[in-house]
């Protein structure tokens, strides 16, 4: 029963700890990542249980991302496979990394800095949003991996909004340059208004979400076109991950 799991979770972990097995840090994919004792326990008990973790998403980062390439990240969560873009992309290239809830944004500015020259890692503490206000509320969820814009009457807090358009200015002008995303359905918006800016990107990574898609699969379906039409073919598909290469010239 749902109620009987946090007691059950805490359990373990007090007894790996009484091991000598740290329950804060973990090697995902053969990364160091922190994840501390006062953030997310879900996140922390799958993390020590070793379960499979966004593993489209780390699949296709492991097999097309290039070393130097500066990634525009959105959806850091606690950050895993911010921890996994910079240990494939090395110390020197821009990583922009962007997470809506604040509790979250430090736990994961601090996995995806650790490998990073300074200065090579930008946070952004904010939620991708099309809606043109400053501020939402983000509701953080049943655990910290699907924190979402909230629905009307959904408790939450209110933070800062953002858009692919306004990390732009962080991301070099010149290089390759990756997006890997990850923001429960908000990439139905940016995908059709931001289009423009994916000129920029010689690789996207996408999780979708067509569960929370207004016309579901169909919307689907035009963020594939779109894609298509912004010059980009699909290259991997795992689950709900699609991959995108930007088509030779």
């Amino acid at each position: 029963m749902k109620f009987m799991k946090r007691p059950r979770r805490l359990a373990l972990l007090w007894v790996l700890e009484r091991f000598g097995i740290s329950t804060e840090v973990f090697y995902p994919y053969g990364v160091e990542v922190h994840v501390p004792k006062h953030s997310d326990l879900s996140m922390r008990y799958n993390l020590v249980r070793k379960r499979p973790y966004e593993v489209g998403e780390a699949r296709m980062i492991q097999n097309f991302l290039k070393p130097g390439t500066h990634v525009v990240e959105l959806g850091g969560c606690v950050g895993v496979i911010s921890a996994l873009i910079r240990h494939v992309i090395g110390p020197d290239a821009q990583h922009v990394v962007v997470e809506a809830d604040p509790d979250l944004a430090q736990v994961c500015g601090a996995n995806a800095a650790r490998e990073a020259r300074p200065g090579a890692m930008t946070l952004v503490n904010a939620a991708v949003d099309y809606s043109g206000a400053q501020t939402v509320r983000f509701a953080a969820g049943h655990n910290a991996h699907v924190g979402h814009i909230a629905e009307d009457g959904e408790d939450g807090r209110d933070v800062p909004t953002t858009t692919l358009a306004a990390l732009m200015p962080h991301l070099p002008q010149d290089g390759e340059a990756a997006l890997v995303c990850d923001i429960e359905g908000a990439e139905l918006a940016l995908c059709a208004t931001d289009a423009a800016h994916l000129a920029r990107f010689d690789l996207v990574i996408l999780e979708t979400h067509p569960n929370v898609y207004p016309a579901g699969v169909s919307d689907l379906n035009r963020i594939r076109q779109q894609m298509d039409t912004a010059g980009f073919e699909v290259i991997d598909e795992y689950e709900q991950v699609i991959g995108f290469r930007r088509r030779a010239a």
